[in-house]
């Protein structure tokens, strides 16, 4: 099995419904992001590859672009409070969760997932492992233990 892994930056604000630190609920605030995302293929194509880094970026950095000066929100928090916000920001992504790196990182999974098995269908998303800051990442992949066990 060979695997490759591809760098994305962006930077990108939230407010938080929950948390355990209050300026994490209590306040809009940003980051910079660091996404990593892990390829991998049981063959090589035929420029022996997993797949070029400049292939990855032009099939899913419209998708990450998306995300880069936004604004994410989620979905519970009140509706007035969130249309002033639409109403006076370009960039604005409401979500269904509460928009923690872990359910971002799910999300981001999901999507880029689908954007590459729709397009090179021989190469897996290992995992995707999203930095909140430069001490602090979560990460979602999908595990197959039969894989897992029985892989090269």
């Amino acid at each position: 099995m060979y695997t490759i892994r591809k760098i994305f930056r962006f930077e990108m604000s939230h407010q938080l419904v929950t948390s355990y630190t209050k300026a994490c609920h209590e306040t809009l605030h940003g980051h910079s992001y660091v996404l990593e995302l892990f390829l991998s293929s049981k063959s090589l194509n035929e420029d022996d590859m997993v797949i070029d880094f400049t292939k990855v970026k032009d099939l899913i950095g419209d998708y990450i672009n998306t995300w880069d000066h936004c604004l994410v929100m989620s979905s519970k928090h009140p509706k007035e409070y969130l249309d002033i916000l639409v109403k006076y920001n370009k960039n604005v992504k409401i979500v269904d969760y509460n928009p923690t790196a872990e359910r971002m990182s799910k999300d981001i999974y999901s999507v880029i997932n689908n954007i590459l098995t729709t397009n090179t269908p021989n190469i897996n998303v290992v995992k995707v492992r999203l930095h909140e800051t430069t001490t602090g990442y979560a990460e979602y992949k999908v595990t197959n233990i039969i894989t897992d066990i029985f892989s090269d």
